[in-house]
């Protein structure tokens, strides 16, 4: 099988569907409005209007899908590599850098266009992407590491420079606080996360799978944390850079049952089609919204329909994008990945032959 080939089948049921469920999750916490516009006008005074209020402001949590993002982003990376003791680099930069770089740089000039500022660097969405060629890149060193010290080392050293970032700034509210060249250290636990549950995949997928009742139970377990954690960093002093690292804990075992359940079970084809682009959804939502907006659609839908309509252009806004920007992209990266790994594997092959003519001589 050729080696594009290979890894493109190095893929785990269902967690193209929990892409796109946070992708989702960004957007409306982005969009706002909808049920979610009520929140102000309920009465706290009672203890029901005041669960209803806290609930409504706290159901989505944007930060919390990014952290899920950050656990499955290290789980597919290092999935196909799990067994491996290193990477072919020029090939792996490739494959990594075009599928991210190239739609980055359509956003980008997309949001001069339609009003959406995107700042390389910081105060944008942005920061995350930065933060995942930061991963992608060190990721060659990050394996060699594995087998000299283990992930359960490189996991408590990356958690101990995680929170020396948050003691730079330990008042901060927000998680992406420390601009560029910290930001990366504090979310590398939450990835490196991914990477072991990967590791571990191949004996976590002989186990018995959840049953449906208990997975629901740990979906409801997360989203309540999510909720928790989101009304710490409003009404305390316990913040996203405290917290969300330790929810990466609560989402990689989480992740694991989804995981095995989906491996005995076939996902919904509309959420799995959902997570092809939800890099695309994360990546030009904002532009989508911008959009909308401008044009004025929602004057002209009536109210009730105005919040899931406007969710519904930029999903396929979003899509839009995937097909003419980021599938391109993906698969001019899985050509460059194939054919280099193929001049690779000639000079391989090469070297081989030409060790035994040498042989041959000498015998």
């Amino acid at each position: 099988m050729p080696a594009s080939d290979q890894l493109a089948s190095s893929r785990v049921k269902g967690l193209d569907s929990l892409r796109f469920v946070c992708a989702l999750w960004v957007l409306i916490g982005h969009a706002g409005g909808g049920p979610f516009s009520y929140a102000m006008s309920i009465d706290k005074s009672t203890v029901a209007g005041l669960v209803a209020r806290g609930v409504l402001n706290n159901l989505v949590s944007g930060p919390a899908a990014v952290i899920v993002f950050f656990v499955i982003s290290g789980f597919c990376v290092h999935f196909p590599y799990r067994q491996a003791a290193s990477v072919d680099l020029v090939p792996y930069f490739a494959r990594r850098h075009i599928r991210i770089l190239l739609p980055v740089a359509a956003a980008v000039l997309l949001g001069g266009i339609f009003g959406v500022q995107l700042p390389l660097l910081q105060d944008s969405i942005l920061w995350s992407l930065v933060c995942e060629e930061v991963y992608y890149t060190v990721y060659p060193l990050i394996l060699r590491a594995k087998f000299r010290l283990g992930w359960p080392v490189l996991i408590t050293i990356s958690f101990v420079g995680a929170y020396l970032v948050v003691l730079t700034n330990p008042q901060a509210a927000d998680y992406p606080s420390y601009g560029p060249f910290l930001n990366w250290a504090l979310g590398l636990p939450c990835w490196l996360l991914g990477c072991h549950l990967a590791d571990r995949w191949d004996d976590l997928s002989q186990a018995a799978p959840p049953g449906s009742r208990s997975l629901w139970g740990w979906r409801v377990g997360v989203l309540m944390t999510s909720m928790f954690l989101s009304g710490l960093r409003f009404h305390s002093e316990i913040t996203y850079p405290w917290t969300l690292d330790v929810f990466a804990l609560v989402a990689v075992w989480w992740l694991g049952k989804e995981a095995l359940y989906w491996r005995h079970h076939q996902p919904a084809r509309l959420l799995e089609f959902g997570g092809l682009f939800s890099y695309s959804i994360y990546l030009t939502h904002l532009h989508g919204l911008a959009l909308y907006r401008q044009l004025g659609v929602g004057v002209h839908v009536p109210e009730i329909l105005s919040w899931p309509g406007q969710l519904v252009f930029v999903l396929v806004f979003c899509l839009c994008f995937y097909l003419a920007v980021e599938r391109p992209a993906h698969q001019l990266a899985r050509l460059a990945y194939g054919a280099l790994m193929g001049r690779r594997n000639r000079r391989v092959l090469t070297g081989i032959e030409r060790g035994l003519v040498a042989m041959k001589r000498s015998a």
